[in-house]
């Protein structure tokens, strides 16, 4: 009896990748939260605002031009990543514009966006900014912090799923983000 070979894996037959997009305000806990789904999901890259704006070449411009550069050098990489199949996180400071783009590249690539916006009270994120900022020797900009905060709590929010991380440590808010997104 001759055995027919397997069936060789093509991308047709490989469940669809997904974007996983966190927002929140500083110390909300998005790029832990992020750091820990990309050890418990597989097939994963995290993508961050912070992260791609240091890499850039020239830092003598205003945040927002580094902030608009790097925002479209992280859709370059998703639109790379989605084709490669690879799933995503992505954390970038989530304006109306961007995630319009993010779900324009998700409805052109034909997969699906879970939006989550981690959520704590103003009080302990701000004390996680600190804590942060001191363990790096930096000085926190509670201007700023205030100014960003101010920010994504006007946001329209109706379409992403609210965590409160209050009450919950990193680890618990990956795992409810997981059994929500059906992994």
């Amino acid at each position: 009896m001759i055995e027919s070979p397997s069936p060789i894996e093509t991308r047709e037959n490989q469940p669809k990748p997904s974007i996983i997009l966190l927002d929140g305000s500083k110390g909300a806990g998005k790029s832990t939260v992020g750091e820990i789904l990309t050890h418990q999901l597989e097939g994963v890259v995290f993508l961050t605002l912070d992260n791609e704006r240091r890499a850039l070449e020239n830092q003598e411009r205003t945040r927002a031009e580094l902030n608009k550069e790097a925002f479209e050098n992280i859709l370059s990489k998703s639109t790379k990543h989605l084709i490669e199949g690879t799933n995503l996180i992505i954390d970038c400071g989530l304006t109306e514009e961007r995630v319009s783009k993010v779900e324009s590249l998700a409805a052109d690539k034909n997969v699906t966006v879970y939006k989550f916006l981690l959520k704590a009270s103003y009080e302990t994120q701000l004390d996680r900014v600190r804590s942060r900022d001191s363990a790096k020797g930096n000085e926190t900009d509670e201007a700023r912090f205030a100014e960003v905060h101010n920010i994504v709590h006007a946001k329209n929010s109706d379409d992403f799923t609210i965590i409160d991380t209050d009450q919950l440590n990193p680890s618990e808010v990956a795992t409810k983000i997981v059994r929500l997104i059906g992994q």
